[in-house]
Protein backbone atom coordinates (compact mmCIF):
# COMPACT_ATOMS: atom_id res chain seq x y z
CA UNK A 1 0.00 0.00 0.00
CA UNK A 2 1.33 3.42 -1.01
CA UNK A 3 0.69 6.14 1.07
CA UNK A 4 2.11 9.90 0.81
CA UNK A 5 3.82 10.91 4.10
CA UNK A 6 3.10 7.80 5.45
CA UNK A 7 5.31 6.55 8.27
CA UNK A 8 5.24 2.61 8.66
CA UNK A 9 4.75 1.46 12.11
CA UNK A 10 6.79 -0.89 14.70
CA UNK A 11 3.47 -2.75 15.95
CA UNK A 12 2.40 -4.17 12.21
CA UNK A 13 4.89 -6.91 13.12
CA UNK A 14 3.31 -7.61 16.70
CA UNK A 15 -0.07 -7.20 14.41
CA UNK A 16 1.03 -9.78 11.94
CA UNK A 17 1.84 -12.06 14.52
CA UNK A 18 -0.91 -12.16 16.32
CA UNK A 19 -3.12 -12.78 13.56
CA UNK A 20 -0.96 -16.21 12.91
CA UNK A 21 -2.28 -17.59 16.04
CA UNK A 22 -5.28 -15.71 17.48
CA UNK A 23 -8.64 -15.13 16.16
CA UNK A 24 -9.53 -12.20 17.30
CA UNK A 25 -6.96 -8.99 17.74
CA UNK A 26 -7.92 -5.85 19.42
CA UNK A 27 -5.93 -2.60 18.25
CA UNK A 28 -7.12 0.16 20.50
CA UNK A 29 -5.55 3.47 20.63
CA UNK A 30 -7.23 6.80 20.83
CA UNK A 31 -8.69 8.55 17.81
CA UNK A 32 -6.51 9.91 15.19
CA UNK A 33 -2.85 7.69 16.56
CA UNK A 34 -3.17 5.71 13.27
CA UNK A 35 -5.29 2.66 13.87
CA UNK A 36 -7.22 2.88 10.74
CA UNK A 37 -4.39 3.22 8.38
CA UNK A 38 -2.40 0.57 10.06
CA UNK A 39 -5.59 -2.17 9.95
CA UNK A 40 -6.20 -1.00 6.02
CA UNK A 41 -2.38 -2.00 5.49
CA UNK A 42 -2.66 -5.08 7.05
CA UNK A 43 -6.51 -6.12 5.33
CA UNK A 44 -5.07 -5.44 2.11
CA UNK A 45 -1.99 -7.34 2.60
CA UNK A 46 -4.32 -10.11 3.43
CA UNK A 47 -7.27 -9.55 0.92
CA UNK A 48 -9.57 -8.96 4.19
CA UNK A 49 -13.48 -7.53 3.89
CA UNK A 50 -13.05 -4.36 5.74
CA UNK A 51 -16.51 -2.53 7.38
CA UNK A 52 -15.95 0.95 9.08
CA UNK A 53 -18.77 1.49 11.70
CA UNK A 54 -17.77 5.43 11.76
CA UNK A 55 -19.87 4.81 8.58
CA UNK A 56 -23.73 5.72 9.41
CA UNK A 57 -25.66 2.63 7.46
CA UNK A 58 -22.98 -0.16 8.28
CA UNK A 59 -23.29 1.13 11.92
CA UNK A 60 -27.12 0.46 12.02
CA UNK A 61 -26.59 -3.23 10.54
CA UNK A 62 -24.32 -3.97 13.55
CA UNK A 63 -26.35 -2.72 15.89
CA UNK A 64 -29.83 -4.06 14.81
CA UNK A 65 -28.59 -7.67 13.49
CA UNK A 66 -25.03 -7.89 14.55
CA UNK A 67 -24.84 -11.85 13.87
CA UNK A 68 -25.02 -11.00 10.18
CA UNK A 69 -22.23 -9.04 10.06
CA UNK A 70 -21.31 -11.80 11.85
CA UNK A 71 -22.30 -15.01 9.57
CA UNK A 72 -21.64 -12.87 6.29
CA UNK A 73 -17.75 -12.89 6.29
CA UNK A 74 -17.64 -16.86 7.34
CA UNK A 75 -14.37 -16.93 5.77
CA UNK A 76 -10.99 -14.80 5.84
CA UNK A 77 -10.00 -12.15 7.67
CA UNK A 78 -13.03 -9.28 8.28
CA UNK A 79 -11.83 -5.88 9.35
CA UNK A 80 -13.93 -3.92 11.34
CA UNK A 81 -13.23 -0.47 12.24
CA UNK A 82 -14.34 1.71 15.27
CA UNK A 83 -15.92 -1.59 16.69
CA UNK A 84 -16.65 0.12 19.99
CA UNK A 85 -19.14 1.72 18.60
CA UNK A 86 -21.52 -1.36 18.35
CA UNK A 87 -20.88 -3.71 21.13
CA UNK A 88 -23.55 -6.01 19.94
CA UNK A 89 -21.23 -7.49 17.87
CA UNK A 90 -19.37 -8.93 20.47
CA UNK A 91 -20.89 -12.02 21.74
CA UNK A 92 -21.41 -12.74 17.47
CA UNK A 93 -18.22 -12.67 17.55
CA UNK A 94 -17.21 -15.17 20.43
CA UNK A 95 -20.03 -17.39 18.90
CA UNK A 96 -18.30 -17.28 15.54
CA UNK A 97 -15.01 -18.41 17.24
CA UNK A 98 -16.20 -20.64 19.33
CA UNK A 99 -17.68 -22.74 16.52
CA UNK A 100 -15.05 -22.34 14.38
CA UNK A 101 -11.76 -21.39 16.33
CA UNK A 102 -9.88 -20.06 13.34
CA UNK A 103 -6.55 -17.55 13.62
CA UNK A 104 -6.64 -14.47 12.21
CA UNK A 105 -10.91 -14.17 11.78
CA UNK A 106 -10.96 -10.85 13.10
CA UNK A 107 -9.17 -7.83 13.37
CA UNK A 108 -11.01 -4.77 15.28
CA UNK A 109 -10.09 -1.26 16.07
CA UNK A 110 -11.48 0.69 18.74
CA UNK A 111 -10.87 4.10 19.84
CA UNK A 112 -12.27 3.08 23.55
CA UNK A 113 -11.02 -0.32 25.73
CA UNK A 114 -13.49 -2.61 23.89
CA UNK A 115 -13.20 -4.62 26.37
CA UNK A 116 -14.46 -1.57 28.94
CA UNK A 117 -17.60 -0.31 26.45
CA UNK A 118 -20.85 -0.46 28.00
CA UNK A 119 -22.49 -2.94 26.62
CA UNK A 120 -19.29 -5.41 26.21
CA UNK A 121 -21.09 -8.79 27.40
CA UNK A 122 -17.52 -10.89 27.68
CA UNK A 123 -14.41 -10.09 27.87
CA UNK A 124 -13.09 -12.52 25.37
CA UNK A 125 -10.57 -14.24 27.39
CA UNK A 126 -8.58 -16.78 25.23
CA UNK A 127 -9.97 -15.50 22.43
CA UNK A 128 -8.56 -12.32 21.68
CA UNK A 129 -5.60 -10.43 21.74
CA UNK A 130 -5.26 -6.87 22.88
CA UNK A 131 -2.55 -4.30 21.38
CA UNK A 132 -1.55 -0.75 22.51
CA UNK A 133 -1.05 1.65 19.60
CA UNK A 134 -0.14 5.09 20.73
CA UNK A 135 0.95 7.92 18.95
CA UNK A 136 4.09 7.79 16.96
CA UNK A 137 7.53 7.25 18.50
CA UNK A 138 10.98 8.52 17.79
CA UNK A 139 12.40 5.70 16.39
CA UNK A 140 9.04 5.71 13.81
CA UNK A 141 8.97 9.61 13.27
CA UNK A 142 12.74 9.31 12.53
CA UNK A 143 12.41 6.60 10.12
CA UNK A 144 14.21 3.63 11.92
CA UNK A 145 14.90 0.35 9.90
CA UNK A 146 14.72 -1.68 12.97
CA UNK A 147 12.35 -0.76 16.27
CA UNK A 148 13.84 1.05 19.23
CA UNK A 149 14.27 -1.52 21.65
CA UNK A 150 16.34 0.28 24.78
CA UNK A 151 15.55 -2.04 27.77
CA UNK A 152 16.67 -5.12 25.39
CA UNK A 153 19.89 -2.61 24.56
CA UNK A 154 20.47 -2.26 28.27
CA UNK A 155 20.23 -5.94 29.01
CA UNK A 156 23.03 -6.93 26.59
CA UNK A 157 26.30 -5.58 26.57
CA UNK A 158 25.56 -1.52 25.60
CA UNK A 159 28.24 -0.23 23.41
CA UNK A 160 29.29 3.58 24.56
CA UNK A 161 27.83 6.00 22.04
CA UNK A 162 28.03 9.82 21.49
CA UNK A 163 24.14 10.81 21.36
CA UNK A 164 22.10 13.75 21.03
CA UNK A 165 20.66 16.09 23.23
CA UNK A 166 17.03 15.94 23.57
CA UNK A 167 15.18 18.92 21.11
CA UNK A 168 12.80 20.42 23.08
CA UNK A 169 10.05 20.95 20.50
CA UNK A 170 9.81 16.77 20.06
CA UNK A 171 8.47 17.33 23.88
CA UNK A 172 6.22 20.09 22.93
CA UNK A 173 4.99 18.56 19.34
CA UNK A 174 4.97 14.48 20.60
CA UNK A 175 3.74 12.08 18.08
CA UNK A 176 0.20 12.27 16.89
CA UNK A 177 0.90 11.59 12.80
CA UNK A 178 -1.52 14.56 11.90
CA UNK A 179 0.40 17.23 13.41
CA UNK A 180 4.13 15.75 12.19
CA UNK A 181 4.79 18.20 9.80
CA UNK A 182 2.64 21.56 11.44
CA UNK A 183 3.41 24.60 12.25
CA UNK A 184 3.36 25.47 16.04
CA UNK A 185 -0.05 27.42 15.37
CA UNK A 186 -1.19 24.97 13.15
CA UNK A 187 -0.69 21.78 16.26
CA UNK A 188 -2.40 24.35 18.48
CA UNK A 189 -5.44 24.85 16.12
CA UNK A 190 -5.39 20.80 15.53
CA UNK A 191 -5.51 19.83 19.38
CA UNK A 192 -7.80 22.22 20.12
CA UNK A 193 -10.28 20.85 17.54
CA UNK A 194 -9.41 17.43 18.30
CA UNK A 195 -10.42 18.49 21.87
CA UNK A 196 -13.92 19.43 20.99
CA UNK A 197 -14.53 16.62 19.09
CA UNK A 198 -14.05 13.99 21.39
CA UNK A 199 -16.04 15.84 23.73
CA UNK A 200 -19.12 16.71 21.79
CA UNK A 201 -18.96 13.60 20.28
CA UNK A 202 -16.88 10.24 21.37
CA UNK A 203 -17.92 11.15 25.30
CA UNK A 204 -21.37 11.60 24.29
CA UNK A 205 -21.56 8.29 22.59
CA UNK A 206 -19.55 6.73 25.94
CA UNK A 207 -20.55 8.75 29.28
CA UNK A 208 -23.46 11.03 28.25
CA UNK A 209 -24.11 15.13 27.78
CA UNK A 210 -23.06 15.35 31.32
CA UNK A 211 -19.26 14.22 31.19
CA UNK A 212 -18.84 15.78 27.58
CA UNK A 213 -19.29 19.10 29.30
CA UNK A 214 -15.88 18.53 31.95
CA UNK A 215 -14.02 16.13 29.64
CA UNK A 216 -11.63 19.51 28.03
CA UNK A 217 -11.06 20.23 31.95
CA UNK A 218 -10.28 17.18 32.92
CA UNK A 219 -7.81 16.65 30.23
CA UNK A 220 -6.23 20.35 30.36
CA UNK A 221 -5.57 19.18 34.49
CA UNK A 222 -4.14 16.52 33.74
CA UNK A 223 -1.96 18.00 30.97
CA UNK A 224 -1.00 20.74 33.10
CA UNK A 225 0.83 18.11 35.73
CA UNK A 226 2.44 16.58 32.86
CA UNK A 227 3.29 12.79 34.90
CA UNK A 228 1.75 13.10 38.65
CA UNK A 229 0.28 10.96 41.28
CA UNK A 230 -3.72 10.70 40.31
CA UNK A 231 -5.62 12.51 43.10
CA UNK A 232 -9.00 12.31 43.23
CA UNK A 233 -9.75 14.91 45.43
CA UNK A 234 -8.32 18.08 43.92
CA UNK A 235 -9.48 16.95 40.23
CA UNK A 236 -12.85 16.78 41.85
CA UNK A 237 -12.52 19.72 43.50
CA UNK A 238 -11.31 21.02 40.03
CA UNK A 239 -14.66 20.39 38.42
CA UNK A 240 -16.75 21.17 41.05
CA UNK A 241 -18.10 17.51 40.96
CA UNK A 242 -18.04 14.70 43.98
CA UNK A 243 -15.45 12.21 44.28
CA UNK A 244 -17.60 9.48 43.16
CA UNK A 245 -18.42 11.29 40.03
CA UNK A 246 -14.69 12.06 38.90
CA UNK A 247 -13.89 8.54 39.26
CA UNK A 248 -16.35 7.54 36.91
CA UNK A 249 -15.22 10.67 34.53
CA UNK A 250 -11.51 9.29 34.88
CA UNK A 251 -12.76 5.54 33.99
CA UNK A 252 -14.13 6.94 30.66
CA UNK A 253 -11.19 9.03 29.91
CA UNK A 254 -9.01 5.74 30.80
CA UNK A 255 -11.63 3.75 28.29
CA UNK A 256 -11.03 6.52 25.68
CA UNK A 257 -7.30 5.78 25.48
CA UNK A 258 -6.25 9.49 26.25
CA UNK A 259 -4.93 8.74 29.94
CA UNK A 260 -2.30 6.71 30.65
CA UNK A 261 -1.57 5.03 34.18
CA UNK A 262 1.66 3.48 35.77
CA UNK A 263 1.10 2.06 38.94
CA UNK A 264 3.20 2.07 41.82
CA UNK A 265 5.89 -0.65 41.96
CA UNK A 266 4.62 -2.73 45.18
CA UNK A 267 6.53 -6.18 45.21
CA UNK A 268 7.75 -6.34 49.13
CA UNK A 269 5.64 -6.66 51.67
CA UNK A 270 5.37 -4.69 54.73
CA UNK A 271 7.29 -1.83 53.37
CA UNK A 272 5.42 2.19 53.62
CA UNK A 273 4.80 2.37 50.10
CA UNK A 274 2.72 4.65 47.98
CA UNK A 275 0.16 3.16 46.17
CA UNK A 276 -1.61 5.64 44.02
CA UNK A 277 -0.73 5.11 40.07
CA UNK A 278 0.88 7.98 38.09
CA UNK A 279 -1.36 9.35 35.25
CA UNK A 280 -0.91 11.60 32.48
CA UNK A 281 -2.29 12.28 28.69
CA UNK A 282 -1.19 10.10 26.15
CA UNK A 283 1.01 12.22 24.20
CA UNK A 284 3.51 15.29 25.85
CA UNK A 285 2.12 17.07 22.59
CA UNK A 286 -1.49 17.18 23.51
CA UNK A 287 -0.28 18.06 26.75
CA UNK A 288 1.77 20.85 25.90
CA UNK A 289 -1.38 22.36 23.44
CA UNK A 290 -3.45 22.53 26.61
CA UNK A 291 -1.31 23.93 28.85
CA UNK A 292 -0.14 26.63 26.42
CA UNK A 293 3.62 25.13 26.62
CA UNK A 294 5.68 26.72 23.81
CA UNK A 295 9.54 26.79 23.49
CA UNK A 296 9.55 30.23 24.78
CA UNK A 297 7.52 30.29 27.91
CA UNK A 298 9.81 26.86 29.02
CA UNK A 299 12.58 29.38 29.56
CA UNK A 300 10.55 31.19 32.31
CA UNK A 301 10.29 30.53 35.97
CA UNK A 302 7.25 28.27 36.38
CA UNK A 303 7.47 26.71 32.79
CA UNK A 304 10.95 25.25 33.46
CA UNK A 305 9.60 22.91 36.30
CA UNK A 306 6.58 21.98 33.92
CA UNK A 307 9.10 21.00 31.60
CA UNK A 308 10.59 19.07 33.49
CA UNK A 309 7.36 16.97 34.08
CA UNK A 310 7.04 17.02 30.28
CA UNK A 311 9.93 15.44 29.80
CA UNK A 312 9.66 12.28 32.35
CA UNK A 313 5.82 11.83 30.83
CA UNK A 314 8.04 11.91 27.28
CA UNK A 315 10.57 8.99 28.34
CA UNK A 316 7.36 7.45 30.28
CA UNK A 317 5.62 7.32 27.26
CA UNK A 318 8.30 6.44 24.78
CA UNK A 319 8.98 3.03 26.89
CA UNK A 320 5.35 2.44 27.04
CA UNK A 321 5.46 2.51 22.92
CA UNK A 322 8.48 0.27 22.99
CA UNK A 323 6.48 -2.24 25.16
CA UNK A 324 4.49 -3.72 22.01
CA UNK A 325 7.32 -4.49 20.16
CA UNK A 326 10.29 -5.69 22.89
CA UNK A 327 12.58 -8.21 22.56
CA UNK A 328 12.36 -8.23 26.31
CA UNK A 329 9.04 -8.42 27.73
CA UNK A 330 8.66 -6.01 30.74
CA UNK A 331 6.29 -3.81 33.01
CA UNK A 332 6.45 0.11 33.81
CA UNK A 333 6.05 0.81 37.12
CA UNK A 334 6.92 4.30 39.35
CA UNK A 335 8.22 4.13 43.18
CA UNK A 336 7.86 6.40 45.85
CA UNK A 337 7.86 5.08 49.86
CA UNK A 338 6.47 7.17 53.17
CA UNK A 339 10.28 8.25 53.74
CA UNK A 340 10.26 10.44 50.55
CA UNK A 341 12.83 7.87 48.48
CA UNK A 342 10.89 8.43 45.63
CA UNK A 343 11.98 6.83 41.68
CA UNK A 344 10.54 7.91 38.20
CA UNK A 345 10.31 4.58 36.76
CA UNK A 346 10.86 1.35 37.82
CA UNK A 347 10.82 -1.32 34.59
CA UNK A 348 10.56 -4.82 35.97
CA UNK A 349 11.15 -7.55 33.03
CA UNK A 350 9.51 -10.98 32.85
CA UNK A 351 12.58 -12.47 34.60
CA UNK A 352 12.40 -10.46 37.31
CA UNK A 353 15.32 -7.99 36.66
CA UNK A 354 14.39 -4.30 37.61
CA UNK A 355 16.05 -1.11 35.78
CA UNK A 356 15.41 2.26 38.08
CA UNK A 357 15.43 5.16 35.79
CA UNK A 358 15.51 8.40 37.16
CA UNK A 359 14.87 11.17 34.46
CA UNK A 360 16.37 14.68 34.64
CA UNK A 361 15.66 18.17 32.81
CA UNK A 362 19.18 18.68 33.53
CA UNK A 363 22.30 18.64 30.18
CA UNK A 364 24.69 17.99 33.23
CA UNK A 365 23.95 15.77 35.80
CA UNK A 366 25.87 15.63 38.88
CA UNK A 367 26.13 12.62 41.14
CA UNK A 368 23.12 14.03 43.26
CA UNK A 369 21.20 13.37 40.78
CA UNK A 370 21.48 9.55 41.12
CA UNK A 371 21.62 9.35 44.69
CA UNK A 372 18.01 7.69 44.97
CA UNK A 373 19.10 5.29 42.55
CA UNK A 374 21.81 4.38 44.88
CA UNK A 375 19.21 4.36 47.83
CA UNK A 376 16.92 2.20 45.67
CA UNK A 377 19.93 -0.23 44.43
CA UNK A 378 20.76 -0.70 48.31
CA UNK A 379 17.30 -0.89 49.91
CA UNK A 380 16.96 -4.09 47.81
CA UNK A 381 19.57 -5.40 47.64
CA UNK A 382 17.60 -9.34 47.02
CA UNK A 383 16.86 -7.72 43.81
CA UNK A 384 18.79 -7.59 40.62
CA UNK A 385 18.88 -3.89 40.13
CA UNK A 386 20.05 -1.38 37.17
CA UNK A 387 20.41 2.26 37.30
CA UNK A 388 19.84 5.10 34.53
CA UNK A 389 19.92 8.48 34.91
CA UNK A 390 18.45 10.02 31.70
CA UNK A 391 19.49 13.48 30.87
CA UNK A 392 18.41 16.23 28.02
CA UNK A 393 22.00 16.93 27.12
CA UNK A 394 24.97 15.39 24.28
CA UNK A 395 27.21 12.94 25.00
CA UNK A 396 28.53 9.57 25.28
CA UNK A 397 26.48 7.53 27.16
CA UNK A 398 28.58 6.11 30.50
CA UNK A 399 28.27 3.36 32.66
CA UNK A 400 30.02 3.80 36.23
CA UNK A 401 30.21 1.13 38.96
CA UNK A 402 29.39 -1.98 36.67
CA UNK A 403 25.37 -1.08 37.33
CA UNK A 404 24.49 2.36 36.43
CA UNK A 405 24.21 3.95 33.41
CA UNK A 406 24.32 7.89 33.26
CA UNK A 407 23.03 8.87 29.07
CA UNK A 408 21.33 11.19 27.15
CA UNK A 409 17.80 11.05 26.91
CA UNK A 410 17.89 10.21 22.89
CA UNK A 411 19.84 7.45 23.53
CA UNK A 412 15.99 5.55 24.37
CA UNK A 413 15.80 5.65 20.31
CA UNK A 414 19.60 6.42 19.20
CA UNK A 415 20.81 3.20 20.64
Amino acid sequence: MSMSGYLPRFATHRVREALDDMPIVVLQGARQVGKSTLMAMIAQESHAVTLTLDDPDTLLIAQEDPRAIVAAHPAGLLAIDEAQRAPELILPLKASVDARRRPGSYLLTGSADLLHVKGVGDSLAGRAERIELLPLSQGEIRGRSTPEDFVTWLAGSPVSFRADALDVNDVLRGGYPAIHSRSLQRRLRWFRDYVERLSQHDAKELAGGGYSKHLHELLRYTGALGSAEYVRRGLARHLGVAESTVDAYWRTALTMCLIVEIPAWNRIPHRRLIKKPKAFLVDTGLSAALSGATPASIMHPGGREYYGSLVEQFVALELRKQQVWTSTPFDLFHFRESDGLEVDIVVETFDGKLIAIEVKSTTTPTKAHWRNLERFKDRYPERDVTGVLLHTGSGRSMQLHDWLHVTPITTLWQH
